[in-house]
């Protein structure tokens, strides 16, 4: 402890990012795990397994910021006479994933550079 009574502490810079519109959440880190788990999945219903999430969870998730943007995120179809169908990532929320994924890199390389703080 200083003489001041308070030992000196470390401190690490963080973040929280997501994308607003008119100061209203649109798109941040659950809604980007969403859509690149469907992308990988080739469905909503093992996209959500593999978070951990329910389908209802997840389809709510993105329907609400689908309502909010105006325009679709993913596309569901039904399969043939076997069954088998899924869902796939449309162009505009495959946008959304890359502006995400770059803008969530570039800040995680500025915290990397920054270190801790000694205060």
């Amino acid at each position: 402890m200083s003489k001041s009574g308070s030992a000196k502490r470390g401190f690490k810079p963080n973040y929280k990012l997501w994308f607003e519109s008119e100061g209203e959440y649109i798109f941040g880190p659950g809604a980007c795990a969403i859509l690149t788990a469907v992308l990988e999945e080739g469905t909503l219903t093992k996209g959500a397994e593999k978070l951990g999430m329910s389908y209802r969870y997840a389809w709510g998730a993105i329907r609400k910021i689908e309502h909010k943007l105006g325009m679709p995120l993913i596309e569901t179809f039904k399969g043939g006479k076997t069954g088998g169908g899924g869902a796939r990532v449309t162009e505009q929320g495959l946008k959304f994933i890359k502006a995400y994924s770059e803008l969530h890199r570039a800040f995680e390389d500025v915290l990397k550079k920054s270190g801790y703080l000694s205060l």
